[in-house]
């Protein structure tokens, strides 16, 4: 038979190696890090809100850009036309400087709303620089906290490790027999399913033992025994 004794030390060793994946799984570092991601979430949405009007004022600027380069072009093609002799009978020549100066006009008419869109671009594009900066510095406050969990997690890891290697040991130590009962056990009265025997009276009772109970144990061999009050281990 093993030392039962030693299964105090095991009970003990399993509180710890308990208390230790309980922190490992409620690591205040990963609380931080859901904390910013949350809030890298949220103001993401109302940064995505807030630059709706500049998105589109920014594809109103694209458009109108690319219809006055469209138009340019199309100038230059029919002032190449006026000019290059290719176009000989007058009245199809002043069709084509028409078409010149309407296309002109076009492109006057563009500018002038490009020139607004321009205008009303600034103050949405600074607006949009100043939550661009915010949202650097908490991308970089995720980061850290990614960092910290990390650095965290392998700590805990390595001081659960060290924990549970201690285990084995005491296992052999206490005896197969022991053990099996201790873990039978363990899920119903952890962490404290081994206790004493004191005076008269189990430690895991509320109360004092029966004389009868407390007698009975006491007769019995040093060992251990499950107390009949509250059927935990007793050591005695």
């Amino acid at each position: 038979m093993g030392d039962l004794a030693r299964l105090v030390d095991l009970q003990d060793l399993d509180n710890r190696i308990g208390a230790a994946r309980h922190r490992l799984a409620n690591l205040p570092e990963r609380a931080e890090l859901t904390t910013r991601q949350a809030e890298l979430a949220a103001l993401d949405a109302a940064i995505a809100a807030a630059d709706a009007p500049l998105r589109a004022l920014e594809a109103d600027q694209r458009r109108l850009e690319d219809e006055v380069a469209s138009l340019r072009d199309k100038i230059a093609r029919e002032d190449a036309r006026l000019y290059d002799g290719s176009v000989t009978a007058l009245k199809e020549l002043q069709a084509i400087q028409d078409e010149i100066a309407s296309l002109r006009r076009r492109v006057d008419t563009l500018e002038d709303r490009l020139l607004d869109v321009l205008v009303e671009l600034e103050p949405l594009q600074s607006a949009a620089a100043e939550r661009a900066t915010g949202r650097t510095d908490l991308v970089a406050a995720v980061a850290a906290a990614e960092g910290r969990l990390v650095a965290a997690e392998a700590a805990g890891r390595a001081d659960l490790g060290a924990l549970e290697g201690e285990r084995p040991g005491l296992v052999d130590a206490v005896g197969a027999d022991g053990v099996a009962r201790y873990e039978r056990l363990r899920p119903a009265f952890a962490p404290a399913t081994v206790v004493r025997l004191v005076g008269s009276r189990c430690e895991g009772c509320p109360s004092a033992m029966p004389a009868m109970e407390v007698d009975r144990l006491r007769h019995l061999p040093a060992g251990l025994d499950e107390c009949e009050e509250c059927g935990r281990l007793v050591l005695h």
